[in-house]
């Protein structure tokens, strides 16, 4: 593939929350009782916003396919979406719903737990994805698994039938069945959701190979990119598969890593850099991220991320 500088157009669809972010946790509380924190913080996120907010932020020409609710959270998040310069039109105000809500619970080492309530992110229709798709003519279509699983399952049946490319950002951790991830041209799950989704915790190489091997077999997507935190990421196709390893930093918060990962690999491959070389500028974005706290507002820019890459790049 040849390297350009054209900027993509991205369709991302998938959850909009309003994280309440809880840092210097002191432990997990037992029924009952209470754990204290040492401050928080609200912040912009939701898998779906996070990937569309990095995709602008890195580059790309980026579309958004959502819902919210019509309350304040829900205004505050569209406007952190405009002002990352995502374009908004194709995300719905649902006046029956709440916009969706995460707690981000986070240690001092930077290990979290996240307790979620969907609202309006689970009213999500395949017409308001077709609505998009049919203005857009993506060059990619961006998603997770924050929406109505059916409504998932139909976008993956979709780009295949018309020939986009799915990026799938496999999170969060679930069980669901190989075999309906079928149309992605990329599956990327985390440690959690590699599990999750196989069995097998990726652990040591040969677990990688295996754990990336099933997905790869069952689902048919032309990469499989196994996101593993501070030990990198691991790249599996037909033809190769390779630890990818991390960059050496002082991680904060891991909020919106893996979706500045898979944000900043799709704007590379659809400017057509290899695989491998666009996994590696996302693991560079990705190190930023993780050294910021709370979730968008860690997102690098191209800038950024860019510099952290060359500076960095053996």
């Amino acid at each position: 593939m040849n390297k350009t500088d054209r900027q993509p157009r991205l369709l991302v669809i998938g959850s909009i929350n309003m994280d309440l972010c809880m840092y210097g946790l002191q432990g997990l509380p037992a029924w009952g009782t209470t754990t204290f924190a040492g401050e928080y913080r609200y912040s912009a996120g939701g898998k779906g916003a996070n990937q569309a907010l990095a995709c602008a932020k890195l580059g790309a020409d980026t579309y958004m396919v959502g819902r919210i609710g019509h309350d304040e959270n829900g205004e505050r998040l569209m406007a952190s979406l405009r002002s990352g310069l995502v374009h908004t039109d194709y995300i719905v105000c649902d006046p029956a719903e709440s916009t969706g809500l995460a707690t981000i619970n986070m240690t001092a080492g930077g290990e979290y737990f996240s307790l979620y309530a969907p609202g309006a992110n689970y009213a999500l229709c395949m017409e308001d994805f077709e609505r998009a798709l049919t203005a857009v003519d993506p060059d990619m279509i961006v998603m997770q698994l924050e929406m109505p699983r059916e409504v998932a399952y139909k976008i993956l049946e979709t780009g295949r039938t018309r020939q986009i490319p799915v990026f799938l950002d496999a999170g969060p951790a679930q069980s669901v069945p190989l075999e309906r991830l079928q149309g992605a041209f990329v599956i990327s799950p985390n440690e959690a959701e590699t599990l999750a989704l196989t069995g097998i915790d990726p652990s040591d190489e040969d677990r990688m190979r295996t754990a990336a091997q099933m997905i790869y077999q069952a689902a048919s997507p032309a990469y499989v990119i196994l996101k593993l935190g501070s030990r990198g990421s691991y790249i599996y196709s037909d033809s190769d598969a390779k630890l990818v390893p991390a960059y050496p930093v002082n991680a904060v918060d891991t909020t919106a890593a893996g979706d500045t990962f898979g944000a900043a690999f799709c704007v590379r491959y659809c400017q057509g850099e290899e695989p491998e070389e666009a996994v590696r500028f996302a693991g560079a974005a990705a190190a930023v991220c993780v050294t910021r706290k709370g979730g968008q507002p860690s997102i690098p820019t191209l800038e950024e991320a860019t510099r952290f890459y060359e500076e960095r790049r053996c």
